[in-house]
């Protein structure tokens, strides 16, 4: 393929994809960063994401969380006192 790196095998459309998901495109674009460097922060975004996930998804007892089930409470919002118009 002519659009693939030759040092990281990332495309130019998966490196615009990942700068987008990290903020960076207008860097990428004005060679701020290479694909390259994109790529490799991308992969490392992912896996902390996923680490993030697993990490959360575990109680400290070792067994995995329930999902919450519970319907949100109700909250009273209290009305302002501003007086009435007479019309």
């Amino acid at each position: 393929m002519s659009n693939m790196c030759a040092f990281c095998g990332i495309t130019k459309s998966e490196a615009i994809a990942d700068a987008n998901a990290l903020g960076l495109r207008q860097e990428l674009q004005a060679g701020i960063y290479t694909c390259c460097q994109i790529g490799q922060w991308a992969d490392e975004q992912a896996l902390a994401w996923f680490e993030a996930v697993e990490q959360d998804s575990k109680r400290t007892d070792g067994r995995a969380a329930e999902p919450h089930t519970r319907e949100p409470q109700p909250v009273s919002v209290p009305r302002s006192s501003r007086p009435q118009v007479a019309w």
